[in-house]
Formats: structure tokens, C-alpha cells, sequence
């Protein structure tokens, strides 16, 4: 029996997924919230001598993607400030700031730190930042001790660093800042002069027949040619407002020859998921 055409419901957004032309992955977006594109165009209306609208003529097609992430995705970070992220690995360490707290009296491990990179200051209950200390041979009430262990292959030893803090008696806890080389993470910067490029988007849904509840089946929604806006809000905050906006523009696909827009893909075979 043939397919035919009629209602669906959509019961969830899978998963949103780039790539370039060539299927280079770019990245997936495994916990949408929700996604929309939106399809307007210009219109020229034709009116008789008393202005009805007799004719309306369609022109210059445009499309809108909005979807929201559950969460904020590193890889869509990186494709929007439109520059490769640097991997820290075991081979190439990446130079990284660092803030930790100190409670009076305890240690704090600082491995791996920028030689003259270290900063230590007082920090009130209140919120409030102290008086800057500085290094000494030991910790003292003016100023704050680094010991290091040299990395020793035949006890094996690694390489450490460790930060005593001042003894300060009016203090209770220290804010230290320093550098440090980072073997495992990321380092993704977003430049004002570089700028996201257009490349394929995929959408993919879970629907269901309004007459088998049942049964899931897959929608696929290919765009050729997206342009992501580079326009997006990083939430640094916690709780369940961590979304993040994703949006741009469909392109026409200039080089089909049906001029594509989107192209939407139902597949009449049940999904296991």
C-alpha cells in the first residue's frame, strides 16, 4: 500500500547535527529542547482602482532557524567564534588561568603552575578581597609558601606543586590565582574579526501516526546551506536555566537545481529508540 500524506504528531526533537558539504562532522546537539524554521517571503500585491486585492505575487523566499540546547555545547561554541579549539593532551599542554579558595591552614595543590604566575590575597566572609601576600621561603603572616617535587621516573614520583598559605591569625580562608599547563580540556576563543561559515544542518524527530500512537517513526529535516548566526548567550549559572540559544539563516542551495531551501524527509518505518 502506498504512502500517503496526513497529519503526524511530533513527540520529541532527537538530536540536531552538522557537518560540511564534504560529511565532515561539525557537531551534535543531543539535548535540543526544541527547534523551529521559519519560512517568509516578499510579497507584491496587485489591487483594482478601489484597492482589492486581486493578485498577490510571491518572491525572494527566506528562512529562519531557532533551536535551544539544554545545555551549553563546547563544539557549538567553537563552530560559532568560527576558529578550532585547542585540545589539551598528554603532548601539548595549553597555559590556563586558575582561581581556587584556601581555607587557613590547609594546602593547596598548584601542579603544573606558571613560574611568577601565582597571586594570593585574603578573602573575607563577607565577599570581599583582602590584602595581596607575598612568596616567601616559608608561609608566614605576610607571606605564603610554594613547595615543589622534582618527578623522580626511578621511584616513580611524579612532578607537584603545593601552596601553603600565609598564617595570617585575622584570616580564615585565600583567593589564589595563577596559570597552570593544562594536558586535558580546551582553550576556544572567540575573535571579533572571525565569523561562523555556512554548512549543512540536520534535524531529526520522533512522530507518531495520530492513528498508531504506538509506533515512532523518523523525520528528517536536511538543510544544505546554513549560516549560524554568530550571535549566541553563554549561561555561566546553574539551576535549569543552563539553555543555549542556536540560530540562523537558511541559504538558498544556488548550485541545485531545484533551488533548495530544506528538504524534509519522512521515513514510514517504525524507530526503535
Amino acid at each position: 500500500m502506498a504512502f500517503k500524506l496526513g497529519d503526524v504528531i511530533v513527540d520529541r526533537l532527537q538530536f540536531g547535527y552538522g557537518a560540511k558539504a564534504n560529511g565532515t562532522p561539525l557537531y551534535a546537539l543531543t539535548q535540543l529542547k526544541e527547534a523551529s524554521i521559519d519560512i517568509t517571503a516578499d510579497s507584491t500585491d496587485i489591487t483594482d482602482k478601489d484597492g482589492n486585492l486581486v493578485y498577490r505575487k510571491y518572491t525572494g523566499k527566506k528562512g529562519e532557524v531557532t533551536a535551544q540546547n539544554a545545555f551549553m555545547n563546547l563544539a557549538v561554541i567553537e563552530t560559532l567564534s568560527a576558529t578550532d579549539a585547542e585540545i589539551a593532551t598528554a603532548d601539548n599542554g595549553i597555559v590556563m588561568p586558575m582561581i581556587m579558595t584556601v581555607d587557613a591552614g590547609k594546602t593547596l595543590d598548584i601542579t603544573n603552575f606558571v613560574e611568577g604566575s601565582v597571586v594570593v590575597n585574603a578573602l573575607s566572609t563577607k565577599g570581599s578581597m583582602g590584602k595581596e601576600y607575598t612568596l616567601g621561603s616559608e608561609a608566614s603572616e605576610t607571606e605564603f609558601k610554594i613547595t615543589k617535587v622534582e618527578a623522580d621516573e626511578g621511584t616513580q614520583t611524579p612532578a607537584s606543586a603545593t601552596l601553603t598559605p600565609p598564617t595570617d591569625t585575622e584570616e580564615v580562608q585565600y583567593i589564589v590565582k595563577f596559570k597552570k599547563t593544562v594536558y586535558s580540556g580546551a582553550k576556544i576563543t572567540n575573535s571579533g574579526d572571525k565569523f561562523p561559515t555556512s554548512h549543512e544542518l540536520f534535524f531529526k524527530a520522533l512522530v507518531v501516526d495520530p492513528c498508531d500512537k504506538e509506533s515512532l517513526r523518523a523525520a528528517i529535516v536536511h538543510i544544505p546551506s546554513f549560516m549560524p548566526s554568530p550571535e549566541f548567550t553563554m549561561a555561566l549559572q546553574g539551576g535549569d536555566t543552563q539553555t543555549m540559544d542556536y540560530k540562523g539563516a537558511i541559504m538558498l542551495d544556488t548550485c541545485s537545481t531545484n533551488k533548495e531551501l530544506f528538504s524534509l524527509y519522512f521515513i514510514d518505518e517504525i524507530e526503535e529508540v
